[in-house]
């Protein structure tokens, strides 16, 4: 067999018959090995309805997203308090005054009473208000307040309200160090 035309290249493995093998054609021309000489990567397409997600800035009062996540997790806990309240009022018997006596319970609006500010704490959290902890704080007051009207009643599911009013005042009250502060313009030295 004669030497192997110019478009035709050996077998790389030294194991390999030694007949010569068929070079493929390319558009891309051949680099030198350097990584500043490859081509720029192919940027990914766009769908002409796919609209473009500008970042928000950042807000002085807003949560950093750590500090959201935490925020509106412990606030949705304090949803799933609220409910295991309700369902343990109803199977021992004992009505909160927000619920009602299982004979005559209250309206559902008024049965929904202690959700309302914990689902709109975690919705601020989800959504990014801005100053949301205090917001936090305020609907822990009004869970106190919840409480303390059930103190009379049944003492011990009050505890648990008052345990639930405390934890979201400590959650609310911890995200006050994840707020973006105001930056603060100091004048140059002169």
């Amino acid at each position: 067999m004669g030497p192997p035309s110019p478009d035709m290249v050996a077998a790389m493995d030294d194991g390999a018959p030694t007949q010569a093998q068929t070079v493929l054609p390319s558009s891309v021309p051949p680099s030198s090995g350097s990584p500043s000489e490859l081509p720029p990567p192919i940027p990914e397409p766009r769908h002409e309805y796919e609209p473009r997600r500008a970042e928000q800035p950042k807000r002085p009062g807003q949560l950093t997203p750590a500090w959201r996540m935490v925020f509106g997790f412990g606030w949705a806990g304090i949803i799933i308090g609220y409910a295991a309240v309700w369902e343990t009022s109803r199977v021992i018997g004992l009505s909160t005054w927000w619920l009602g006596a299982d004979a005559e319970p209250r309206l559902l609006l008024v049965q929904l009473v202690p959700f309302y500010g914990p689902i709109l704490v975690a919705v601020a959290a989800v959504l990014n208000w801005r100053y949301a902890p205090y917001l936090g704080i305020g609907v822990s007051a009004l869970g106190a307040v919840i409480a303390a009207a059930d103190l009379d009643r049944v003492q011990w599911l009050a505890v648990v309200e008052f345990v639930l009013a405390g934890a979201g005042l400590c959650i609310s009250v911890a995200a006050l160090a994840g707020m973006y502060r105001p930056v603060r313009r100091t004048e140059p030295v002169s």
